[in-house]
């Protein structure tokens, strides 16, 4: 199976260097960040500061100008989907972070709504939403885990310190609901064909999640997935693609795991070859 990766995207259309391929995998992050981003970065300061005191990103804003945002925004990732609909082949994908699915909890009501799946991939249907769910597809069996934007349990987000005790608790038992589901889903695969896990974050602690920009506000941390990192080590898929840590494009190996950062933007591809229940080829391609 021959398979086109491409990266976090935000809102482009990403430039294809390779013409014969199966399928596409996407891990997330369609939607546009322009002028939300540098917002969410105040809204974030304040958080670290008080997490009992501060201001949502669009409070900062006004929901006017909000609301605006956040529907170019997703009108930006539906082109980019739409385009990736087009090739004719089956598109892998897991929501990001960027991605505007919430659960019906926040409390502006306009953001009570999931986005991706009421309106991004609606209707496409070559699109596959592998979030949380397995798909089997040539020899293979997919799996997908999206929407984590870093370390799911605050510790490792040097959170200790700053959230209350009852807040840590809850995380600690919202992580291991989510560990438990996720166990349960590979569990379920009962066929022996080989796994490609597609994971929006990279797993936690390696060398594709360190953040190297000095202007973030959690410069030097790793920031991967802990549960992208369970799964590899515990059910050991073949590959494992991820994107979100923007710094980083290229592979490396957890356990018997090949993991993938796909990068960011529209001039970086990834072309992967599986044969035999082995990789082929494995080529990375970043345009000028």
């Amino acid at each position: 199976m021959k398979i086109l990766i491409i990266g976090d995207l935000h809102g482009s259309k990403p430039n294809i260097s390779f013409k014969d391929f199966d399928a596409i995998v996407a891990p997330g992050d369609f939607c546009l960040d322009k002028g939300i981003r540098e917002i969410y970065s105040i809204s974030y300061q304040e958080f670290l500061k008080d997490p009992n005191n501060y201001r949502e990103w669009w409070e900062i804003c006004g929901k006017k100008k909000a609301k605006k945002l956040i529907l170019d925004s997703v009108k930006a990732g539906r082109r980019t989907l739409e385009f990736l609909n087009s090739f004719g082949v089956l598109v892998f994908v897991v929501p990001g972070n960027w991605d505007w699915t919430y659960s019906g909890k926040e409390r502006w009501d306009f953001l009570n709504k999931d986005f991706f799946k009421e309106y991004l991939i609606k209707g496409l249907k070559n699109i596959i939403n592998l979030d949380g769910r397995a798909f089997k597809f040539g020899e293979f069996t997919f799996v997908g885990y999206g929407k984590s934007n870093g370390p799911e349990l605050y510790k490792y987000r040097n959170y200790d310190g700053i959230m209350e005790k009852k807040e840590i608790e809850k995380n600690k038992k919202d992580y291991s609901r989510l560990l438990k589901k996720y166990n349960k889903l590979f569990r379920k695969i009962k066929s022996k064909r080989p796994i490609i896990f597609l994971s929006h974050n990279v797993p936690y602690n390696t060398s594709l999640d360190k953040i190297t920009n000095k202007e973030s506000l959690r410069y030097g941390y790793h920031y991967g997935s802990l549960i992208s990192r369970e799964m590899i080590l515990k059910h050991k898929p073949l590959v494992s693609i991820g994107g979100h840590m923007h710094e980083h494009f290229g592979k490396c190996k957890l356990g018997r795991t090949t993991v993938i950062n796909s990068g960011f933007g529209p001039k970086v591809n990834t072309f992967l070859e599986i044969s035999d229940e082995k990789i082929k080829k494995l080529k990375f391609f970043r345009g000028k």
